[in-house]
């Protein structure tokens, strides 16, 4: 892949908090313009990895690149053409979702009129009009959703989203898989983290797999299970991604013997 095709490049990436290491030599490229699924166990770095990618973690050591520039914490310029939806969400309880949205408009720099009809759209299209409610009033689904609304009000070019589908009703889900496909289809990146393995194999193009602490084990094509019926993986077929997943991993599950 050349460096002019890709969103994401790191390089070696490693985070350390004190003694313990939360990603170690991570080494990773994403393609520009596709829908990225980035996969691991609890507890196995991909927070910290995302954190890393958006300025907000300061990396140990390695390199790390969004089209091509290096991305630290002082990148303000290329802080702007990406949007985030952390896992956890950092909202200001008191506003109300219109101001909310206005206030991170004015943040990207947004024109007042530009911005005005940004938080218009981004109400109607995620059903979040009742202006009679505060943040603090939000159910999780609703407060899932308005930090998405934030995420994607500047138009970015690289979207990250943090386990975006947790906590979201059916029709929540829909919407937003709706929105995050229209996205990619604009030439943009989305590169998302999920626990919710079917929904990466029905709406990502491609994947990858890490283990603690952060170590990429797998990165592939997700359409060749529509395509072909199968993944192949450290010399066997997997018919679905959970299975590729547990395998690669080394998760296990218990079956559970009805009495």
């Amino acid at each position: 892949m050349s460096p002019a095709m890709e969103a994401i490049s790191i390089s070696n990436l490693r985070k350390n908090y004190g003694s313990v290491v939360a990603v170690e030599d991570l080494t990773l490229r994403v393609r520009a313009g596709t829908l990225f699924g980035f996969l691991g166990p609890n507890g196995s770095g991909k927070s910290t990895t995302i954190g890393c990618l958006t300025g907000l973690l300061d990396p140990t050591s390695g390199d790390m690149r969004l089209f091509g520039e290096p991305m630290t914490p002082s990148s303000a310029a290329l802080k702007r053409r990406i949007g985030v939806m952390p896992e956890n969400l950092a909202l200001f309880e008191p506003l109300y979702a219109h101001e909310f949205l206005s206030f991170h408009a004015r943040i990207f720099g947004l024109e007042e009129d530009t911005a005005r009809r940004r938080t218009a759209e981004l109400l109607e299209a995620l059903e979040l009009t009742d202006t009679r409610k505060q943040l603090s009033e939000f159910s999780a689904g609703m407060r899932k959703r308005i930090a998405f609304a934030a995420a994607v009000i500047h138009s970015p070019e690289l979207l990250f989203l943090d386990e975006p589908f947790e906590s979201i009703d059916p029709a929540g889900v829909a919407l937003m898989k709706t929105w995050l496909r229209r996205f990619v289809d604009q030439g943009k990146t989305v590169f998302l983290t999920t626990h919710v393995l079917d929904t990466v194999e029905r709406l990502c193009e491609e994947a990858a797999i890490i283990t603690k602490p952060g170590k990429l084990v797998w990165q592939g094509d997700i359409t060749a299970l529509s395509r072909d019926g199968s993944i192949k993986a450290d010399g066997c077929e997997f018919d679905a991604l959970e299975p590729l997943f547990l395998h690669l991993t080394g998760e296990k599950y218990t079956q559970l013997e009805w009495l």
